[in-house]
């Protein structure tokens, strides 16, 4: 009776432990976007203001491109293409946004400074895929901060996505009953 106690006890641990771990992974993987979002809203903003007052032209993201894949061939989000993307990223939800000042009469009215330092931070937590996706369909940053703050919108695909992804990456059931088994035969042996 003491063993059973003491593999009921295990396996509510075991269970604890696995919820522990997998949140976790979660809290890794929603770091990590934060951290690559404020480099992209960072770069974004560097490439727009080397552009506009060191007047370096179109040809300077692709050396850029060239010279950041260079010295980092590990990290993807480098290319031309996604540093055009970087920058338009600063330029929609930024102050400075040099396609409005081209075209002002479409524009609704931007985002003041204080605004930009509140949205940031509800920028990290929306991967830069839906960022991608928002600038896509949205012609303002008040019709994307629709987006990024419903939490039925973007944020509940967004969970689910980073749910499967780390399911996928988390060994099988069949796997880790396997592992209990192999646990508990030699558990019951002793």
């Amino acid at each position: 009776m003491s063993q059973m106690i003491q593999l009921l006890e295990y396996r509510d641990w075991l269970g604890d432990l696995k919820q522990q771990i997998k949140t976790s992974q979660i809290k890794a993987v929603l770091s990590v976007n934060s951290q690559m979002i404020m480099l992209y809203w960072n770069l974004g903003k560097q490439i727009a203001e080397k552009q506009e007052y060191a007047k370096w032209g179109s040809g300077f993201i692709e050396q850029l491109s060239k010279d950041l894949q260079a010295e980092f061939p590990e990290m993807k989000g480098f290319s031309k293409r996604n540093l055009e993307i970087i920058k338009r990223f600063y330029l929609f939800y930024s102050d400075n946004n040099l396609i409005a000042k081209q075209v002002v009469s479409q524009t609704p009215k931007l985002l003041n400074a204080s605004k930009i330092e509140q949205l940031v931070p509800k920028l990290i937590f929306v991967p830069w895929g839906h960022h991608i996706k928002i600038m896509q369909k949205c012609k303002n940053p008040e019709q994307a901060l629709f987006y990024i703050n419903n939490p039925i919108g973007v944020s509940t695909f967004h969970y689910t996505e980073l749910a499967e992804e780390i399911k996928a990456a988390l060994p099988s059931v069949e796997k880790l009953q396997n592992e209990l088994l192999n646990f508990e035969r030699n558990f019951e042996a002793k």
